[in-house]
């Protein structure tokens, strides 16, 4: 699988920036979330925002599911910010957030950098600037 992204290693936690339009197909999702683990193993990780990445149209329970548990596989321990600008949460991303959570992985949907900044609780001052 082919992730286009940007990652910015801070000391306080990992950000992940896709491209605008940027979507995972549910076929993907599996290895999707398996390099995501792979790069907070890395990095030693504990929190994470992921900005522009979007759930495909027309995703069923059963996706969602799946996302949301090889999510929880890959990323125990990491409390994990989904960040997308035009994205209004539905019962899908709800079921998405309760299946992670109840594997034990905290994850919250947010519209704007901001919000998902203060929800990580997360230092973004110029002493955490570190581009990679």
């Amino acid at each position: 699988m082919d992730v286009s992204f940007e990652l910015k290693v801070k000391p306080t936690h990992l950000h992940l920036k896709h491209p605008p339009g940027f979507q995972v197909a549910a076929a993907e999702i599996a290895d999707y979330w398996s390099s995501v683990g792979k790069i907070c193993r890395e990095h030693s990780c504990r929190k994470l925002i992921i900005e522009s990445f979007e759930p495909e149209e027309g995703q069923d329970t059963i996706d969602v599911f799946d996302s949301g548990r090889t999510l929880a596989e890959n990323l125990a321990g990491v409390k994990v910010a989904l960040c997308h600008q035009n994205y209004t949460p539905d019962e899908l991303s709800t079921f998405f957030q309760t299946v992670a959570q109840n594997r034990g992985v905290k994850v919250g949907f947010f519209p704007s950098l901001d919000e998902a900044v203060r929800w990580l609780d997360v230092d973004t001052g110029e002493t955490a600037e570190q581009l990679h």
